[in-house]
């Protein structure tokens, strides 16, 4: 049984965990901004760029789990603080890698810096803030990683302009980090009850995460379809602007556009299923969804853009609804759940789009973006069906 610890006002520490996922999200979209030059510099195809992603995708499903399962035993958020500086290291060393190998690896740093993170980050949130408006407390969370993943493209490229492909780039991203780890070292030095820690094992890991994942698998099922949707537009969309001659400064432009509206969506989407129900809203979302990202494919200039915008609002405005009921329904291992819903879920959407790449190079990115539109309609019976029946309307 966890003790939770008094609460002094959550605006202090619900902002400060904000603002590391904002720093740990700014640097954790790098790839999609700078995979048009690890292409061209190194002559890969899209099938061996999708693979980067998927190589990151795979460390989020091995990592998460494991790092939400160790982070509910500990009181102390030590992954909240280690996890940003690897983050910001490895996404600034991506367009260093003078070979695919060394960019292998790199990849592989970024991304295990980012799976250690998400899990407390997320699971941390249910112990700072009211239990009874969990998904307007994880709204302000997700918005602090939105803005990230938002300002990212402009923010890759502004460290590109001044400081060059070069050492001076990961030193001046460690910097605001730095601050981040600070302010939590300062002012979150425990999550829970020091009496709180367990000590972990691989049986209890296995009997932690099975029983976790069977209650949330129709959330899950969400979660990985919107996740692939979500990251393969972020990852192919830029990958269809170069093929079409756009610049570094258009690629970082247009998502930063199509960004925009999703980076607030979430404080629209948390208070809402607060009032009227986490199934309703997930519902009612994934089917609005494809009737623009479908069209956004099939369309160009403004008018696309404008598609896009509004299809991934809608689907960012469930990450705190989808990140609640998972915590609401596994409140012992917030963490674990947690980290099903960000990583497994996200890690598989990485891991995906190595054969959606092969696929492009067989059939063209159009094609592509069009089956990633339509994705959110796919787990719709699952969820239908799998929803316990005390579950529905909450």
């Amino acid at each position: 049984m966890q003790v939770h610890l008094k609460r002094p006002s959550f605006n202090k520490k619900l902002l400060i965990l904000s603002f590391t996922h904002f720093l740990n999200d700014v640097h954790g979209t790098f790839l999609a901004t700078f995979i048009p030059i690890i292409v061209s510099n190194l002559g890969i195809s899209y099938a061996q760029a999708g693979l980067l992603k998927s190589l990151s995708g795979f460390i989020h499903m091995v990592v998460q789990p494991m790092a939400g399962y160790v982070s509910d035993l500990f009181p102390r958020p030590y992954a909240i603080i280690v996890g940003p500086f690897m983050t910001a290291l490895g996404a600034t060393l991506l367009p260093l890698g003078p070979t695919y190998g060394a960019t292998f690896l790199i990849v592989g740093l970024w991304a295990f810096g980012s799976a250690v993170y998400h899990p407390l980050g997320h699971g941390s949130v249910g112990y700072v803030g009211d239990p009874g408006k969990l998904a307007f407390y994880l709204a302000i969370f997700s918005v602090g990683g939105i803005l990230g993943s938002t300002l990212s493209p402009l923010y890759a490229i502004f460290l590109a302009k001044v400081f060059g492909f070069g050492p001076l780039m990961p030193i001046a991203a460690i910097v605001p980090v730095s601050v981040g780890a600070f302010l939590v070292i300062r002012y979150i030095p425990t999550l829970k009850a020091e009496d709180s820690e367990g000590t972990p094992s691989p049986m209890g890991f296995f009997r932690s995460f099975g029983k976790t994942f069977r209650v949330i698998f129709p959330v899950w099922m969400v979660c990985v379809c919107r996740d692939t949707a979500v990251e393969g537009i972020r990852f192919f969309l830029p990958l269809f602007i170069a093929s079409k001659g756009g610049s570094i400064v258009n690629i970082g432009t247009i998502l930063f556009l199509i960004n925009t509206v999703g980076t607030f969506s979430p404080m629209l989407g948390g208070p809402i299923a607060d009032r009227f129900g986490r199934r309703k809203v997930i519902e009612i979302t994934m089917a609005l969804s494809p009737l623009f990202l479908v069209p956004a494919a099939l369309t160009s200039g403004i008018l696309s853009v404008a598609l896009y915008m509004i299809g991934n609002a809608l689907l960012q405005g469930i990450l705190p609804v989808t990140g609640a009921a998972a915590q609401e329904m596994a409140p012992g291992a917030r963490s674990t759940a947690a980290s099903m819903v960000t990583g497994l879920s996200f890690g598989l959407a990485g891991f995906l789009l190595a054969p959606i790449g092969a696929l492009a190079d067989r059939t063209s990115l159009t094609v592509v973006l069009i089956i990633i539109g339509a994705l959110p309609l796919l787990p719709m019976p699952i969820f239908w069906t799998g929803w316990k029946k005390d579950q529905q309307g909450r």
